[in-house]
């Protein structure tokens, strides 16, 4: 994973790899608390990238290692190929009451992070690293790095992976 991380996404950092794993472990409940506002961020999101190029993104992407869920590019909704309203219901699906993978987000963290330094010794990155460790601890989601959000322009919503 962080190989294919390293490939497709050369501007990625370590946050970047916790954020996929996150996903790939919680699911979609991290995001969703207010399913009414959540529809309606979602509304605007699709509006504000109509004219956006959403294309440095896969259509359809699996999440961490696991690929226990599906991050799923607003370019499908631009393009005809899936509703808004199918979205969001898939997004719904993924946003059940118990998706953590298990109860140990932070140990399974560190492995993570062991591992993404060993393939990626660049993302080392002691500030950011204790960061994300205290993230995990609370089992806190983050956001994609600002390098990522500029050279990527991720505008997906997380579903469950069919596969």
């Amino acid at each position: 994973m962080c190989e294919e991380i390293v490939q497709r996404y050369p501007q990625s950092t370590l946050q970047d790899v916790y954020k996929t794993c996150f996903q790939d472990f919680f699911g979609a409940e991290h995001l969703l608390s207010d399913t009414t506002a959540a529809h309606q961020y979602l509304k605007a999101e699709i509006e504000a990238t109509q004219a956006q190029d959403l294309n440095a993104m896969p259509v359809y992407e699996p999440t961490g290692f696991r690929h226990r869920f599906m991050r799923v590019n607003l370019s499908l909704v631009h393009s005809g190929e899936m509703s808004e309203n199918e979205l969001f219901a898939r997004f719904m699906e993924a946003a059940g009451t118990n998706n953590a993978f298990s109860d140990n987000w932070a140990e399974e963290w560190a492995k993570v992070e062991t591992i993404a330094l060993e393939v990626q010794p660049a993302w080392a990155d002691s500030t950011l690293q204790t960061e994300l460790r205290y993230a995990a601890s609370v089992q806190s989601p983050v956001r994609h790095s600002e390098t990522f959000r500029q050279a990527y322009h991720p505008h997906y919503r997380i579903i469950v992976n069919q596969h």
